[in-house]
């Protein structure tokens, strides 16, 4: 539950402004009076005195009060103004009848989609994300809970469709390519029941596999491995070892449908628990790469090879620079492991050989060079009583003077630490990159309770760095962000060496009084 909506909901219990005010954390009430104004009494029309929905609120309750004829009078009305609405009518009479009609009717969606060439932009793709759904989950709640082998066949059908839909789809958010790898992991356990031959599945796989320019059949030798079997994971063993020896014989050739066939062939060797072949299917130069260490280090561990893991993943070192330290604050601020999966392998590895302190030492140093909380964790964890403390002491003193004023201010809203946010905040506030809204906004709703001064400096950065930039898509953020500069005055007693909120406003109207567009989203937050 986030601060505001816990001062809501105290609100509504009849709880003391003090107590409130106090389990926020706000230095003045009149700035917890800002979470609770809003409180569910406003709302009170909406429900009636059992606590029960209005009967004009669309729930199962009361579109059932309203009888079968007349719903279904409703749904026929519907359908004939709308395709897809007539479309999911058809599919749920069809289910009445049997798998084999549901079938049909997939079947006759699926052509449909195949043969269309109409562009999806990103404006129809949710609806068509939805289609495509609904497709999926019929083949797999409904074809087959009664007939698994058409709904194989279908599914298979399905997988087809992925290269002439993305083709043609607007799929920036990658939300259609989720749709088919879902389908993927269905493709398993829909083959499990169905129990097709083994020899021909693998053949199907290994079609399937050679086709996957999309990423869409990722994973689907390990889905399939209980329905090929000990005779069809050999098959397509043999299938794919053929056509790997075909690709190598292809001098200066580093094509990516070979790396896919040698993907598909470790994924046989982990179902068989097989490390050794494993191992073998990686080419002896990709072995030095950290994150070709990191897996080879990752299953020797596995198979109880601690010693081995240590040496392959020594090999595998990664090589570390000042420049490429400071490149990978950034990349860490967005989510993306940098060597974080050899590292962790590699601390796995030196508890397992007894190398406790080294192990240590490595947390540390992970912490020191780019803040890793994860790291910090697990070092502070393994400190004896009292030490703990001093060392998470010494570590939030790192943290603050960090080469990155951003790496630091994630480090803290993560960890998370309010008031050492706030300071870091105060202390580096020429450093704040208004850009990274990502950050500064939850960091600036973190800290306001307590530390409205610092929230108000991040709200400040984004406004500002919206406007410099005239980013108009952000101006109606921007906005907001103002207002709730506005509503932190109650709670900041002195601005010190900062601008009023006044002397702020005035300086933007002279800098950007000609942002029409941004001072009308303004205008507009206030009036609400």
């Amino acid at each position: 539950m986030s601060i505001g909506s816990s001062g809501f909901a105290l609100d509504d219990e009849g709880h003391d402004l003090r107590l409130i005010q106090d389990y926020l954390g706000h230095r003045d009430s009149r700035y917890t009076v800002h979470y609770t104004h809003t409180a569910g009494r406003r709302f009170e029309g909406l429900w009636d005195a059992e606590g029960m929905a209005s009967k004009k609120t669309v729930t199962l309750d009361n579109l059932m009060a309203l009888g079968p004829e007349r719903l279904a009078a409703i749904l026929v009305e519907l359908a004939n103004g709308d395709a897809k609405v007539k479309r999911r009518l058809r599919l749920e009479l069809a289910a009445r009848t049997g798998g084999d009609t549901i079938a049909a009717e997939t079947g006759k969606r699926l052509t449909a989609l195949r043969s269309s060439r109409s562009f999806i932009n990103w404006q129809k793709r949710r609806d068509f994300v939805k289609d495509l759904d609904l497709q999926r989950a019929i083949i797999v709640d409904r074809v087959a809970q009664t007939r698994p082998d058409l709904a194989l066949d279908l599914m298979w059908r399905f997988m087809d469709l992925a290269e002439p839909v993305l083709n043609r789809v607007d799929d920036s958010n990658g939300s259609v390519g989720g749709v088919f790898r879902a389908a993927c992991e269905d493709l398993g356990t829909i083959a499990a029941k169905a129990k097709p031959n083994p020899l021909n599945l693998a053949d199907r796989v290994l079609a399937a596999v050679q086709a996957n320019d999309y990423g869409v059949f990722d994973g689907l030798v390990t889905v399939m491995l209980s329905a090929l079997g000990k005779a069809g994971a050999v098959h397509l063993k043999e299938r794919l070892r053929t056509v790997l020896a075909d690709r190598a014989g292809k001098p200066g050739e580093r094509n990516y449908h070979a790396l896919v066939v040698r993907t598909a062939l470790q994924a046989l060797a982990d179902g068989q628990s097989d490390v050794d072949a494993y191992i073998a299917l990686v080419p002896p130069e990709e072995r030095r790469m950290p994150h070709q260490g990191a897996e080879i280090g990752r299953r020797l561990l596995a198979a109880g090879r601690a010693a081995e893991a240590i040496a392959a993943l020594e090999r595998a070192r990664p090589k570390r620079s000042a420049t490429k330290a400071a490149r990978d604050d950034d990349i860490h601020l967005i989510g993306l492991a940098v060597d974080d999966a050899w590292e962790a392998t590699y601390i796995e590895a030196l508890e397992a050989t007894g190398r406790q302190d080294k192990a240590q030492q490595l947390r540390w140093a992970a912490f020191e060079e780019r803040l890793s909380a994860d790291r910090l964790r697990a070092y502070l964890k393994r400190l004896p009583d009292f030490d703990d403390v001093e060392a998470e002491e010494r570590a939030m003193r790192h943290a603050l003077g960090f080469r990155s004023f951003a790496a630091a201010l994630d480090f803290f809203t993560g960890w998370p630490d309010q008031a050492r946010a706030a300071q870091l905040v105060l202390a580096r506030a020429s450093e704040i990159d208004g850009n990274l809204y990502y950050l500064l906004d939850p960091a600036a709703r973190l800290i306001e309770g307590k530390h409205p001064l610092a929230a108000t400096l991040l709200r400040r950065a984004m406004i500002e760095d919206t406007l410099e930039g005239a980013k108009s898509t952000r101006y109606k953020h921007a906005a907001r962000h103002l207002l709730e500069c506005q509503s932190l005055l109650a709670g900041i007693q002195d601005f010190g060496t900062c601008e009023t909120h006044e002397a702020f406003l005035i300086r933007l109207r002279a800098r950007h009084g000609r942002k029409t567009g941004f001072w009308s989203q303004v205008g507009e937050v206030t009036e609400r």
